[in-house]
């Protein structure tokens, strides 16, 4: 308990907000997050006496400007988010979560029958992405397919879904021939497709990126300093919640994860690198 001794030295311990805001990143049913989100506050509230609210941001863009703004104290981001984030605003790594390891994958994948066999069989082809601000589902194949000559915006059909659950049901009624979408594993048997009523024999996978650091949870640097203990009592209330036999099923079924872990800035570093690669990327097409 380490942490808890710095957090209560830096600041007052009877220092506390009157109401906490916990963000979420959007591309699931929104109305289904946000009654989750909910669920979740009440039961974090209740354990730990913190007031708190949930917001569901409306894009990426829109949750990092929110955090940026101060309007949102902490977050669930994604691994590029939280990347991007850390350029507009100081915040602080807290937990990640966990599905079957610390990590996952972007995929590329296309029906069982379909005659493309390669990434390069793309070219011309509809292909459902999530968002320009997902990392699984745009930013990693985006990097890899520009790696290959591919222009997303040239040489294939690209179509923004908004949600990996949106861009399965757009495979599943062959409205486009591919998808780019997250995998708990490089071969994507535990992927969105499996997640959203999908069989693994109706799929291939022909193409799977290098691990991705699993989605954090933050705090904004500046809500850290002031409001410590604050900090403290909500990161291990979720701990104490992800360890307690009774609450950490419903935690689970909320956050839609295995369980949470501690996490370190050092472990986004690929997705650090990733950004910058796709940042060289666009200024050599200038």
């Amino acid at each position: 308990m380490s942490f808890a001794v710095v957090f209560l030295l830096s600041a007052p311990a009877w220092s506390a907000p009157t109401t906490v805001t916990i963000g979420y990143i959007p591309g699931e049913a929104a109305a289904d997050l946000k009654a989750r989100g909910e669920e979740l506050a009440a039961l974090l509230q209740k354990r730990t006496g913190i007031k708190l609210q949930t917001y569901v941001g409306t894009s990426y863009g829109d949750l990092v400007q929110k955090m940026s703004e101060k309007k949102i104290d902490f977050a669930f981001l994604s691994a590029l988010s939280f990347v991007e984030v850390e350029k507009q605003a100081n915040v602080r790594v807290l937990l990640k979560k966990v599905w079957e390891q610390g990590y996952y994958h972007s995929v590329l994948m296309v029906p069982k029958a379909s005659k493309i066999r390669r990434p390069l069989d793309l070219k011309g082809k509809r292909i459902a992405f999530v968002d320009e601000k997902s990392a699984s589902g745009y930013l990693y194949p985006l990097v890899f397919l520009r790696g290959l000559g591919l222009d997303p915006q040239k040489d294939i059909k690209s179509v923004f879904s908004g949600g990996h659950d949106k861009s399965v049901e757009l495979l599943k009624k062959g409205e486009v021939d591919a998808i780019a979408v997250f995998a708990n594993d490089a071969k994507g048997r535990d992927s969105a497709w499996t997640h959203h009523k999908g069989r693994m024999g109706e799929v291939r996978v022909i193409w799977s990126s290098a691990a991705i650091p699993n989605d954090p949870f933050c705090v904004r640097a500046d809500f850290y300093e002031r409001y410590p203990k604050t900090t403290h009592d909500l990161m291990f209330g979720l701990i104490e919640m992800n360890e307690d036999p009774t609450a950490g099923p419903e935690l689970k079924r909320l956050l839609g994860v295995q369980g949470l872990m501690l996490a370190t800035s050092q472990q986004y570093e690929p997705v650090r690198e990733m950004s910058k690669q796709l940042a060289r990327q666009s200024e050599e097409k200038r």
